[in-house]
């Protein structure tokens, strides 16, 4: 009895699909599926306690903080994944990626906390043989943007030496990248424990203290740049100078949503207020209801109805509360800090909080100032990771390479006799 079988033939791929089978064949329908099952798993597992609800924003997952700080997180986790799967995709594995972050992030900080200096060890017999530096090059004061590339010259190095050796030696790159992994995890933490401490102290800590915030620095008008918060804390005399200079319109604009704010702030005590009085009656009238005592169940829950307080009363605008949101305002004098640690969409965000309401908190205060600027980092090296991937020379041998079988030669058999 002969079997029937039917073969695939090479003109079945051109035949004709239906819209449902193409979308399903498409490789990145199942990551973006599961990406929307864990959106919506984040949305439901950050609704409030005691509470049901099958929509996703009732809690706060997907408000604007939660937003914001979700975003970044994901966003910094998909800038590295974007690296790691231009690896892979060449057929490679690099296990050193986390500790490299910690290196670059020690590094830049160190930068620019002490500056940078080039020394050469050298063997000095003045007073028993021991080993000296000499300093080459020393840069006390590094901008962030000096720092910026310094540490990349030390990443792009040691990113370079890992794959060389990985080419030279065939070594496979999980054990070269194994090896890279715990040196860069060591040698920040050497580093740091070396110098930064003080004299009177053995070693030093692993945290880098006193780096400004380079990206709230702005140009004060009458007192140069500064620090935002430092400016927001001068002298009222000054705050009241700054405001003098500053447009009508802006003033009337700053008015209206401070008023805005203290305003919701007022509503919230007063709720907050209104809601412990009654909590006691409430209270009262469970034991009631528990007693069966229907007179004096009737009694509180007239009392809880007809329960009230003096609404509290809104602070009034000042001028020096003008002028401290107005030094918020001011964009920052260091565009590149910013450009790598600020935010995005401020001005969506500001829309979303008045007058959409939207973006507020229980106390009628802006939830976010805007998106994280390493989302549109995010987005860009994503669009330059497509490009490279599939419109350049590069991007076909990042494929090639990854998909290349390796030459074997068959293993020649001799008979032994």
């Amino acid at each position: 009895m002969n079997a029937s079988v039917t073969t695939r033939q090479e003109a079945d791929r051109h035949a004709s699909k239906s819209w449902f089978a193409t979308i399903f064949a498409r490789p990145e329908i199942g990551p973006i599926g599961v990406m929307l099952l864990l959106f919506g798993m984040l949305g439901y597992f950050s609704i409030p306690a005691g509470e049901f609800s099958w929509n996703p924003f009732a809690g706060e997952g997907f408000n604007a903080l939660g937003i914001r700080n979700n975003l970044k997180v994901i966003s910094q986790l998909a800038i590295i994944a974007l690296g790691a799967g231009l690896l892979i995709i060449a057929g490679e594995f690099d296990l050193s990626i986390g500790s490299m972050i910690g290196f670059a992030g020690a590094c830049m900080a160190m930068i620019l906390r002490w500056g940078f200096s080039i020394v050469v060890p050298y063997l000095s017999f003045e007073g028993g043989v021991h080993v000296e530096f000499y300093t080459l090059l020393h840069l006390p004061d590094v901008s962030p943007l000096g720092a910026l590339i310094i540490t990349l010259c030390f990443t792009l190095l040691f990113g370079w030496l890992q794959g060389y050796i990985v080419v030279r030696s065939g070594l496979p790159s999980f054990i070269v990248t194994l090896g890279g992994l715990f040196f860069l995890r060591g040698l920040p933490e050497v580093s740091l424990r070396s110098f930064n401490h003080r004299p009177d102290q053995a070693k030093g800590a692993t945290t880098v203290t006193e780096i400004p915030d380079i990206k709230n620095i702005v140009e004060v008008p009458g007192h140069g740049e500064m620090e935002r918060e430092a400016a927001k804390a001068l002298p009222e005399a000054d705050l009241l100078n700054i405001l003098k200079d500053v447009p009508a319109d802006i003033v009337a604009s700053i008015t209206e949503r401070l008023a805005y704010t203290y305003q919701r702030v007022a509503d919230a005590k007063t709720e907050i207020m209104t809601a412990r009085g009654v909590k006691p009656l409430e209270r009262a009238l469970e034991n009631a209801i528990e007693s069966g005592n229907e007179q004096m169940v009737a009694t509180i829950q007239d009392k809880i109805a007809t329960f009230k307080i003096d609404p509290v009363v809104a602070k009034s605008v000042t001028d020096i509360d003008i002028a401290r949101a107005y030094i918020d305002t001011l964009q920052s004098a260091r565009p590149i800090a910013n450009f790598f640690g600020g935010d995005i969409m401020e001005p969506v965000f500001d829309w979303l909080y008045f007058p959409i309401d939207w973006n507020t908190n229980n106390f009628g205060n802006q939830f976010a100032q805007g998106l994280y600027s390493c989302v549109m980092i995010c987005l860009i090296m994503a669009l330059l990771c497509y490009v490279v991937l599939s419109r350049t020379q590069a991007g076909n041998w990042i494929y090639s390479t990854g998909g290349r079988e390796k030459n074997r030669q068959p293993r020649k058999l001799t008979n032994v006799k």
